[in-house]
């Protein structure tokens, strides 16, 4: 056995997975990452397990348990094939399953791609979101994947901004975040939408990159699947690949009003650094606290209101 199996992390990741699997060979463990929610790690370097940490993680996992193996015929990239479900000595599930062909991108990869395979990636992300609306979110009843209302948890959101979060912030911050709630709220044409099975998180790290073929091979990390406004599909491009590749996605998709698309989108960003800050001032960290602070402060040195 190799020395790596000294480390306390690895030796409960090797008995956790022995314990359910004992006839699984284990001679090589590494740790891929760790998120609030879950960690996970390289067995053999051929079999990705992960491990929910508390009981979001774990009711992510049951979700993908139950609706990976559905969704799979309708997605033409890899995606994970869960062939390892175990559970935990605290009763959290865990999976395990083949590591995908690729690489995760990040913004440093994604910058330097050319114009032609920026252009392939976003054919491939636009069919992706087709592909997963398509799937009859009927299907999904009883699947532990929710819908949410987005009127109503913009509106509690804002609320709960208000009570919690103003009375530490400037009254310039205050205004913008007043601007920007009301501005989606009270826009009716914002809710007329027909609700969809969402991936929820099509952050860069979450497309898998092979260098060779200059396209993507696989999205991964399905966790935050849920059922909701389409459009918040678009919300990790726009943060991480820029306004002009959102539109070019978009656009391949065929959508109208691009740019009012895009406004709306914008917003969710808004509001995914108000819930940061949220969770700052609940664990009462300075960190998360600066880095939402900040995000929200640029964000409205460049929007008018």
């Amino acid at each position: 056995m190799d020395g790596m199996f000294e480390n306390a992390e690895f030796v409960w990741a090797k008995e956790t997975v022995l314990k359910n699997f004992p006839n699984l060979q284990i001679e090589q463990i590494s740790k891929l990452g760790e998120g609030w929610m879950s960690r996970a790690y390289l067995i053999n370097n051929k079999l990705v397990f992960r491990f929910p940490k508390g009981k979001s993680g774990a009711d992510d996992t049951e979700k993908e348990i139950k609706v990976l193996p559905l969704l799979k015929k309708y997605i033409t990239l890899s995606i994970p094939e869960l062939i390892y479900v175990g559970t935990q000595d605290n009763g959290y599930p865990f999976v395990g399953y083949k590591i995908l062909p690729g690489e995760p991108m990040d913004e440093q990869l994604f910058d330097s791609l050319a114009a032609e395979t920026n252009n392939i990636l976003a054919i491939q992300i636009a069919e992706f979101i087709n592909q997963i609306r398509s799937f009859h979110v009927d299907l999904l009843k009883g699947l532990k994947v929710r819908e949410d209302d987005f009127y109503q948890e913009y509106l509690n959101l804002f609320k709960e901004v208000q009570h919690k979060a103003f009375p530490i912030v400037n009254k310039q911050i205050q205004n913008y975040l007043t601007f920007r709630f009301t501005s989606y709220l009270e826009n009716k044409h914002h809710f007329f939408y027909t609700p969809k099975l969402l991936h929820s998180d099509l952050s860069l790290d979450h497309l898998l990159f092979d260098k060779n073929r200059q396209e993507l091979t696989g999205i991964i990390d399905f966790g935050d699947m849920r059922i909701g406004d389409p459009d918040y599909e678009y919300v990790y491009l726009l943060e991480e690949c820029g306004e002009e590749f959102t539109k070019k996605v978009m656009e391949n998709r065929q959508e109208e009003n691009c740019l009012i698309k895009i406004e709306k989108v914008s917003f969710f960003l808004t509001a995914d650094n108000v819930r940061l800050l949220l969770e700052g001032i609940k664990r009462n960290s300075s960190e998360m606290v600066d880095e939402s602070m900040e995000a929200i402060q640029n964000e409205m040195n460049n929007h008018q209101f």
